[in-house]
């Protein structure tokens, strides 16, 4: 059975969130102390981002099964998963809100902007991006 090169893309994502979040959850300490708050939402986010990283494996998956199936692929179906983890977002963002005397609805934000930040700074030190080629040159 081939590996799943998404799959090991998203536990390699999850691991580097472990320690963003380790991160943030110091970064926090020094800007609005020692609370639980911060750490309920950085552990809620981190598995909103979990989820919706599922959802767009599952996107990509389906996408690729049309693709085969049919030589093309459903823009519906993006749509609709894409409006998924939307409503997943939403839903953790809005009990973040709801409860936010337990848990920080920034704190929920948080982990979102993780894969950017990974991807981000795995080119910069790879020498990948855009920028690289310039200074090799």
């Amino acid at each position: 059975m081939p590996s799943d090169p998404i799959r090991q893309e998203l536990l390699l994502l999850m691991k580097r969130a472990v320690f963003l979040n380790i991160a943030a959850y110091l970064i926090s300490i020094i800007a609005v102390g020692v609370t639980l708050r911060f750490a309920a939402g950085l552990l809620l986010g981190t598995a909103v981002l979990f989820c919706t990283l599922l959802l767009l494996r599952l996107s990509v998956l389906h996408m690729e099964d049309d693709a085969k199936r049919y030589g093309t692929t459903s823009q519906r179906r993006y749509l609709l998963f894409y409006a998924l983890r939307l409503l997943v977002f939403a839903a953790a963002f809005a009990a973040a809100l709801l409860f936010r005397t337990r848990i920080s609805p920034v704190a929920v934000v948080v982990p979102m902007l993780y894969p950017r930040l990974i991807y981000t700074i795995g080119s910069l030190l790879s020498g990948t991006g855009k920028h690289s080629r310039i200074k090799k040159r």
